[in-house]
């Protein structure tokens, strides 16, 4: 037995690895090849001329197979895959000896179809100038390059970035050093209206039920509520494309969210509610389940609000990583986790026999009385509209 590719999961925006775009492969092998796998991917991503950063090979011995977690970021995830794989044959054929194999052919065709796919210089430039002004950015299903979100979003067509003169004067470079110079026609995009509209973003397991009442109560307010209920990745990133959305809520597949990535650059509010047990497997543990759902608390904007079910450890652990203010949630006021954090003035919502009582530090107040028959489906749907109504207040 040579080198067998389990499994290759291409992830086209933030993981539980890695806030860039790029590729996760779980190989079984026969022997350790970590230190070969690795100078190998390096050699094939300069021959195709790849970017490629970050390469981690992590290896481990079962029995008579050693299994090995390969990770690199790359702005080409597809490409970065079909690397990976040629990678994987290229060594498979020296271990056998193999020497009618054909190692340039493969590289040729990966080179040809890695410059038919890249973005033109001007495009890169746009987009480097967008995240320096911190408006997210993204290619879209279609080819066009999305600048912002909903409302405040704006799509060009590369074709046009191509025809235009790369040459720069020098007062129009002012986003660093190329490829981060300013883009020929950066003077072309309304820069003053772009950026990212209100974006929830919601994930576990069942989570449906919950957006979908918030969302009810959003649009009592806003007349333009994009939403999408366990929203594949390119379901979401429809979503965020929409002219008339004035505010995104994301009900996130979770099988998406484990194996393609996070939609979004950034969102104003987060929410991890559970775990569905049906993907622990898959995931590895409780753990690296509970990051790879819970990517949205990483790149939820400082002034915004991050929900967490207090109630599963798993989620509590990934408290201290949020870059804003957390509200808790749990089923009982006693729980070990709201006590603390409520002592250190945080928010906490609970359940106290027939009511949601919401806690800001030592106070309580009463939110919502005569629940329904799903009493934590209420508590959720008031923990998203309290954190949304928080965050825009900022």
């Amino acid at each position: 037995m040579g080198i067998d590719i389990v499994r290759i999961a291409t992830f086209d925006g933030p993981n539980r690895f890695d806030p860039r775009p790029g590729v996760l492969a779980h190989l079984r092998a026969s022997r350790q090849d970590g230190a070969a796998l690795r100078a190998a991917l390096k050699d094939a991503a300069q021959r195709i001329g790849l970017v490629i950063g970050n390469p981690r090979i992590e290896s481990q011995q079962a029995g008579d197979a050693v299994w090995h977690e390969v990770f690199f970021v790359t702005p080409m995830p597809a490409i970065g895959a079909e690397a990976l794989r040629y990678v994987v044959t290229l060594l498979n054929a020296q271990h056998a000896g193999d020497e009618t194999w054909d190692a340039d052919g493969p590289l040729w065709d990966l080179h040809k179809k890695r410059r038919a796919t890249a973005l033109p210089l001007p495009a890169l430039q746009l987009m480097a100038e967008a995240s320096a002004r911190g408006v997210p950015s993204f290619v879209r299903d279609d080819g066009l390059i999305q600048i912002g979100y909903g409302a405040r979003g704006y799509a060009i067509d590369p074709a046009i970035l191509r025809e235009r003169k790369p040459a720069l004067r020098e007062s129009e470079v002012g986003i660093g050093p190329p490829p981060f110079a300013r883009s020929a026609v950066s003077s072309l995009v309304p820069w003053s209206r772009l950026g990212a509209v209100p974006v929830v973003a919601v994930s576990g397991g069942a989570t449906s039920a919950t957006t979908a009442a918030f969302v009810s109560r959003l649009r009592q307010q806003y007349s333009g509520v994009a939403t999408a209920l366990t929203a594949s990745f390119d379901t979401a990133r429809n979503c965020l494309i929409d002219p008339s959305a004035e505010v995104v809520v994301l009900d996130l597949d979770p099988l998406d969210l484990l194996w393609r990535g996070l939609p979004v650059e950034q969102c104003l509010v987060s929410a991890l509610l559970n775990l569905p047990e049906e993907l622990v497997s898959e995931a590895g543990s409780r753990d690296n389940l509970a990051r790879a759902l819970g990517v949205a608390l990483l790149v939820t904007v400082p002034y915004g609000r991050a929900v967490l079910n207090a109630d599963d450890p798993a989620i509590l652990a990934l408290a201290e990583y949020a870059p804003c203010p957390l509200m808790l949630i749990a089923r009982s006021a006693d729980h070990p986790a709201l006590r603390s954090h409520r002592a250190a003035g945080g928010s906490a919502l609970f359940l106290r026999q027939n009511t949601v009582v919401l806690a800001r530090g030592p106070a309580e107040t009463l939110v919502t009385s005569a629940l329904n028959d799903d009493p934590w489906c209420a508590l959720t749907v008031t923990a998203l509209h309290l954190a949304f109504v928080e965050a825009t207040a900022q």
